[in-house]
């Protein structure tokens, strides 16, 4: 008879109660679920019961598993011989059935166990998991209590916050809110009493449209702070998807407020001559938003597109000319109207993802020119190339038969190595032809 070895049967209530606590408490997509009630509840635990002449083999184990879940039960067995249940405090059922075993005599043996609701598993869990559960029952109450005190619900409802008990049985608008608020437990979890002040101060002020084309932070609301909005726009935006226009699940809460998204993406914008620098309030550098720089018409003939930021300060006089740079893979701006009329040359890394900039550009601007991004110049600087980790492996759509050739060249290491960034040339190379692109 082997007592030493862990039995693979009779699951002891701390097993049970560790595996419940890692496949729901602790996993974020389970406990929502749970939260949001529907078909989960009563959830069945299996307690792998002794089959054979297992509980014989190991009876230390099995008088620790029968007397370890009459101890969680709390009330004595049914003496009959039908299958029976016994109901703790918690909430929970052990589910026991009568069983013969050879060698020994007729058993009460736990089965299964059956957890009733949210608060019942809350509480075989332990005290902190109590305390989370109330903690965030209570700030949902609060939430419902105040907007209903607001007459904030779009439609008269019977809010039944204050009494979830761990069911679904609310109204569509509540029900809609209490899905909101669950689907974003992270952030409510984090929330404030202050937090949850300014959330329902803040909620009855939105209105579509309401925000007139300004940014966020100049949206005009009363007692909340913007930077509020902005740090929990999503929990936010979900909560006026259920409770005001389910049309902002679709466009965002930005749009439907008609505020502008924050700059994300600032270009350098560098003046390459005096003309250039005085038509721009003699400003020798500064950044504008791609979105800004495509509606902004730059005040010079030729416009040059840079990849890196450190190429593009490296110039100077160049004539009727501005040089734009550090965008990388953003080029969304060049599809702006007014670059058409302009003479626009791009110059990046000769490599893979240099070439699939320039076809990303060439799909914005068909008449641009690239510059020193040729096979002449990989093979004159060979000796300068660097090795370039596999990041584009599609060939470029808008590249020439040339400009692909050379792509697929530097795919196949056909060259002294893969990359040919553009500060390894010589600034009299590149002063020559760019001098040879500008259009005076």
């Amino acid at each position: 008879m082997n007592t030493s070895s862990k039995a693979t049967w009779g699951l002891l209530p701390e097993d049970v109660f560790h595996t419940l606590k890692n496949k729901y408490w602790q996993n974020s997509r389970n406990l929502k679920n749970l939260l949001s009630g529907g078909d989960s509840f009563p959830l069945v635990v299996p307690l792998k019961p002794p089959r054979g002449n297992a509980a014989i083999q190991n009876i230390g184990h099995f008088q620790n598993f029968v007397s370890s879940w009459k101890s969680f039960s709390q009330d004595s067995i049914n003496g009959s011989g039908q299958e029976s249940r016994d109901s703790n405090s918690t909430g929970c059922e052990v589910i026991w059935e009568k069983r013969n075993f050879r060698s020994l005599a007729e058993q009460d043996v736990p089965t299964h166990l059956t957890i009733l609701d949210i608060g019942s598993l809350a509480c075989i869990l332990g005290s902190e998991e109590e305390r989370q559960l109330q903690d965030w029952l209570s700030k949902i109450r609060y939430i419902f209590e105040s907007l209903s005190s607001q007459s904030y619900f779009p439609q008269s409802q019977s809010h039944q916050a204050s009494s979830y008990e761990g069911n679904s049985s609310h109204g569509n608008s509540d029900q809609n809110l209490f899905q909101a608020l669950i689907d974003h437990l992270e952030t409510l979890d984090g929330f404030e009493q202050d937090d949850l002040e300014l959330l329902v101060r803040l909620l009855p002020q939105l209105q579509k449209g309401m925000g007139q084309g300004c940014y966020l932070r100049a949206l005009p609301v009363t007692f909340v702070d913007t930077k509020f909005i902005e740090k929990n726009l999503r929990i936010i935006e979900s909560v006026v998807t259920a409770l005001v226009d389910r049309s902002v699940k679709g466009t965002g809460l930005m749009s439907w407020l008609d505020c502008k998204e924050k700059p994300k993406d600032w270009l350098l914008v560098k003046p390459l001559c005096q003309e250039a620098r005085s038509l721009l309030g003699g400003l020798p550098l500064f950044r504008l938003s791609s979105e800004t720089l495509q509606a902004f018409e730059l005040p010079a003939r030729n416009i040059l597109v840079i990849e890196n930021e450190q190429s593009c300060l490296a110039l100077r006089n160049v004539r009727n000319t501005i040089a734009v740079s550090g965008g990388g893979k953003n080029i969304s701006w060049m599809k702006a109207g007014w670059l058409a009329d302009k003479n626009v040359g791009y110059w990046g890394d000769i490599d893979s993802e240099g070439l699939a900039i320039l076809s990303d550009a060439r799909s914005r601007l068909s008449s641009i020119t690239p510059l020193m991004m040729d096979e002449l110049t990989v093979k004159t600087f060979a000796e300068r190339m660097v090795p370039e980790p596999d990041s584009v492996s599609k060939d470029p759509v808008a590249l020439t038969e040339i400009e692909l050739a050379l792509f697929k060249g530097l795919r196949a290491d056909q060259y002294a190595d893969k990359r040919l960034e553009q500060e390894r040339l010589p600034m009299e190379y590149v002063a020559q032809h760019i001098d040879a692109w500008v259009v005076y």
